[in-house]
């Protein structure tokens, strides 16, 4: 009999386990949580790359709602849009890798593109698994992306930069806004006022930088000398976060101590914290034994995992002096097991 009851008691605790992990959390919580980080140091949150792409084709709607029933806090996709204008889910500048389609979809640099293919001959092709198998689905538009995720779970929107406005007011059209994030290189748009001029009215104008989470790389500390007044004028216009690329102990963005406003921090990652501004960080994963694929190149780009990128090494990413607090991931079920393990999923 008591081994029963312990049978049960530990099947019921294993139960409320996978229950917790695979039940996201209200969508206010989440919004809450997002903009006030300083308030939840111990939940660090957890974003799906392009959806969760172990099962089904990256950036599909089967892909999404996998990862909303894992539990994901967020969830990440790639938009790009067709020649007349509705905009698609697709990672690539191609379309070889991920669907039964041939040729080039985009071409460009930094917020600057031509688009290629009509909906017509986009629509009907179907998408491909990790594993190059065809699948039974086809290429999602943004605002079927965007409707499988409304009010429950938030949005992190890349490859937007030529298309901001448009994507803008489908979410603004879906009532979404506080929903929604989107990222771009903050080289392409350098100041809040960049970001505002995309948009008409002063509601939307602040708004969109809201939105915005600029994707900072350690590098830039060395090469832009004006980088720290530059991030503080997008805070103090409201944005919540910013995701940033850093890689070893010896870089800046770790390394190297700042003052603000005569007030001194470790490193930049720290006097983001201080200012309750969300960290995002993105440890990239091979997504095959070939590597990480490049989308304008068309190729895999080796990663060595014990080399110069330690970002795959969570225990180092994690370290307290320059953890994030949101985690973009290929390897969600790994994630939750070990930030469950350390203590970083709890709302206490």
């Amino acid at each position: 009999m008591k081994k029963l009851l312990l049978l049960l008691l530990f099947g019921g605790v294993c139960l409320h386990f996978c229950y917790s992990q695979s039940q996201s959390l209200p969508i206010e919580k989440l919004i809450e949580i997002f903009n006030n980080p300083a308030n939840y140091p111990n939940y660090i949150m957890i974003s799906a790359h392009r959806g969760y792409w172990k099962d089904y084709p990256e950036n599909s709607l089967p892909a999404i709602q996998a990862a909303i029933d894992l539990g994901a806090d967020m969830v990440e996709f790639d938009i790009t849009k067709s020649d007349d204008d509705v905009l698609y889910l697709l990672h690539d500048y191609g379309l070889d890798r991920l669907t039964t389609g041939h040729g080039i979809v985009r071409k460009g640099e930094g917020a600057t593109f031509e688009y290629y293919k009509s909906w017509d001959e986009l629509k009907n092709l179907k998408l491909k698994e990790v594993t190059g198998e065809v699948s039974e689905y086809k290429l999602a538009t943004l605002r079927e992306a965007l409707l499988k995720c409304k009010n429950k779970v938030l949005i992190s929107i890349d490859k937007a930069e030529n298309v901001i406005p448009q994507m803008y007011y489908l979410v603004k059209e879906l009532g979404m806004v506080n929903q929604v994030t989107f990222k771009t290189k903050i080289q392409f748009f350098p100041t809040p006022e960049s970001i505002k001029k995309l948009v008409t009215n002063k509601a939307d104008k602040e708004q969109l930088v809201k939105m915005f989470t600029p994707t900072v790389y350690s590098e830039l500390l060395d090469t832009d000398p004006d980088l720290i007044n530059k991030m503080k004028a997008f805070i103090d216009a409201g944005c919540e976060g910013f995701e940033m690329i850093y890689f070893q102990d010896s870089d800046p963005m770790v390394a190297r101590p700042i003052t603000v406003e005569g007030t001194p921090y470790s490193n930049i990652l720290n006097w983001l914290r201080a200012k309750n501004t969300r960290i995002i960080q993105f440890p990239m994963w091979p997504e095959t034994e070939k590597g990480c694929w490049v989308p304008r190149k068309f190729k895999y780009s080796i990663i060595n995992l014990k080399g110069t990128d330690r970002r795959c090494d969570w225990d180092w990413l994690l370290k307290r002096d320059h953890a994030p607090d949101l985690i973009i991931s290929d390897r969600l079920e790994v994630l939750f097991d070990y930030l469950n393990t350390i203590g970083k999923r709890s709302l206490n």
